[in-house]
């Protein structure tokens, strides 16, 4: 009787430890939180807040696994100012004054289109200063390469 109580002991374990390791299998598919703090990163450097800040406490919220290769994340994370609208034109009129060369023009030109595009944010979404934070909720795609996860506009 001792025997066929850890015999069906054994058949209900089996299948738990089953469960659970194809639980993990599941968690370890999808991008990991380095690869999710990575593409954000990479993200930012296209937005027009680029020039006056950077993302910190990056956070995924949510994912939806579109196919075997492709995962969108919804993402949560603080931007934070480094500067003001004000300084970076500062910034952007310095350069055009020093411009020499038509490379340094053309720069120049670049930054002052990026400065365009801030200020045209700030008046959207509020002015800001230095210092300031702002909690931002996105969502990013990320697709599986042969090195791993990686940021797709």
């Amino acid at each position: 009787m001792h025997r066929i109580s850890h015999f069906f002991a054994f058949i209900l374990f089996v299948p738990a430890l089953v469960a659970l390791a194809a639980c993990d299998d599941t968690k370890t598919e999808g991008p990991t939180a380095n690869e999710i703090t990575t593409a954000v990163i990479e993200r930012f450097r296209d937005d027009p807040y680029a020039k006056v800040g950077h993302v910190e406490n990056i956070a995924k919220t949510n994912s939806i696994k579109e196919a075997e290769d492709e995962t969108t994340v919804m993402v949560r994370y603080e931007l934070v100012f480094d500067r003001s609208v004000a300084d970076f034109a500062d910034d952007v009129t310095e350069k055009g004054k020093a411009a020499g060369d038509l490379d340094t023009v053309g720069d120049t030109v670049s930054e002052a289109i990026d400065l365009v595009k801030t200020k045209m944010l700030a008046l959207k979404e509020g002015e800001f200063k230095a210092g300031d934070r702002r909690i931002v909720e996105s969502e990013i795609r990320l697709v599986k390469s042969e090195k791993g996860w990686i940021y797709r506009p």
